[in-house]
């Protein structure tokens, strides 16, 4: 539909520009109050509502219709798949807080009946820019427009927070931390470190070596992760190049997808980062913002990674 009486705001290219500020803040922002069950519900209706108001919306446009991220007029999306929770939602509150490039998040909802396990919605304001991504160039640091510094005080600023409890690994909200590397997609909380690595290799398997001494070697590279003490820090935990939106000025526009965030131990946010595509682009990105800090805990976080793989890949 590319009628010009159409006013700008009702087109699916209107965004909400959050700009990026000098400063990110490094004091802890609170955790917000979320809305209560009975509330999330009520949402739930009407976010069902805006899914068919979607469909007709993007065949009006002529546009593809996503289920997981339904388009709206007035620079709006909801985000609906069986990964969204009140803990990103949540998470996105506190990095907003903090003047981060991040979705207004206006309301979540809840559907108790929901196929596919698409039980939580959150229906946010849609940023500008396009999504990067990754690949084998060399990463030329002077080359880059500025998103690169922007989003490296985005993560060192939020890697001065303080935590709740200096050893608790836990959601925003003191609940578990969805991940996409472990048995059903959720660890925790966790009391200590000690616990959480218990937890990460207690599905360690032998099945997918060629030999017994390639398995323990695997093994003794992973077990020394608990061998190193590390701080508790806050961690977007899906820190990837497609999360990252730049503007047309080279701009950091938006920073998307907090649903596996929460406080973690200092190496999680690199090494998850850093598991696959071993130097290419973004592997040199993340390790220019602090995850060359890490590499022993990479090499045990790969060595993991075989060991348990099994466990989740599946899911």
């Amino acid at each position: 539909m590319g009628s010009s009486f159409i006013p700008s705001i009702l087109r699916p290219d209107f965004t909400w520009p959050r700009p990026m500020p000098y400063t990110i803040s490094q004091r802890t922002p609170p955790v917000p109050r979320m809305p209560s069950k009975t509330s999330r519900i009520a949402w739930g209706y009407l976010h069902k509502a805006l899914y068919y108001l979607s469909q007709w919306y993007c065949s009006w446009f002529g546009i593809a219709f996503d289920v997981n991220i339904l388009q709206l007029p007035f620079g709006l999306v909801i985000k609906w798949t069986d990964r969204t929770s009140v803990e990103e939602a949540a998470a996105m509150h506190m990095a907003r807080a903090a003047g981060m490039p991040v979705p207004r998040v206006l309301s979540c909802g809840e559907h108790l009946n929901a196929h596919y396990n698409r039980k939580f919605s959150i229906l946010m304001t849609r940023l500008p820019g396009v999504s990067l991504a990754n690949s084998r160039f060399p990463l030329e640091v002077d080359d880059e427009g500025p998103w690169l510094h922007e989003l490296k005080t985005c993560v060192q600023s939020m890697r001065s927070w303080r935590p709740p409890h200096p050893s608790y690994i836990h959601s925003p909200i003191g609940t578990a931390i969805r991940s996409s590397r472990v048995p059903g997609h959720i660890m925790g909380p966790f009391t200590s470190e000690s616990e959480f690595y218990n937890f990460l290799i207690s599905p360690a398997s032998s099945h997918g070596f060629s030999s017994l001494e390639e398995y323990e070697q695997a093994l003794s590279c992973a077990k020394k992760l608990e061998q190193r003490p590390h701080r508790i820090m806050f961690t977007h935990g899906d820190f990837k190049a497609h999360n990252i939106l730049v503007d047309d000025d080279g701009h950091l526009s938006g920073f998307l997808d907090w649903e596996s965030a929460g406080w973690c131990p200092e190496y999680w946010e690199f090494t998850t980062a850093m598991r696959f595509g071993r130097g290419s682009w973004w592997f040199q990105v993340a390790a220019w913002m602090g995850g060359d800090q890490y590499l022993e805990e990479l090499a045990s976080d790969v060595a993991l990674n075989l060991l348990t793989v099994d466990s989740y890949i599946a899911f």
